[in-house]
């Protein structure tokens, strides 16, 4: 009997962590988060797709998008009120020292 994979979003088969150890991102719930896995994302060219899946579906544990649980957390609590000030999107992420819009890429001081 053949194992089954679970179907893929389109975004999932371009993903550099497809064919990495899942360990890597989902660590145990203690552990501190692997720099590889955020590394990986950083080169990753579905990061952004990656990222906004993440956060509009709650995942709770891993890195996603190069984000870890707790990044996510916070961005999702305050995602309603920060808005890109170019595209209006809620697609803002915070950066060290600057807000960046993930749908147009403008990027401002905080």
């Amino acid at each position: 009997m053949a194992l089954k994979r679970r179907p893929t979003i389109d975004w999932q088969s371009g993903a550099v962590c497809r064919d990495m150890n899942p360990e890597i991102f989902f660590p145990d719930q203690f552990a501190l988060v692997d720099p590889t896995a955020v590394a990986a994302c950083q080169r990753c060219p579905v990061q952004s797709d990656c990222l906004q899946w993440a956060l509009d579906t709650d995942q709770e544990f891993g890195v996603w998008g190069g984000l870890t649980e707790d990044q996510r957390r916070y961005i999702n609590t305050t995602r309603s009120r920060v808005r890109c000030p170019d595209c209006r999107s809620d697609r803002v992420i915070e950066q060290t020292r600057c807000e960046v819009c993930l749908a147009c890429g403008l990027s401002w001081p905080i």
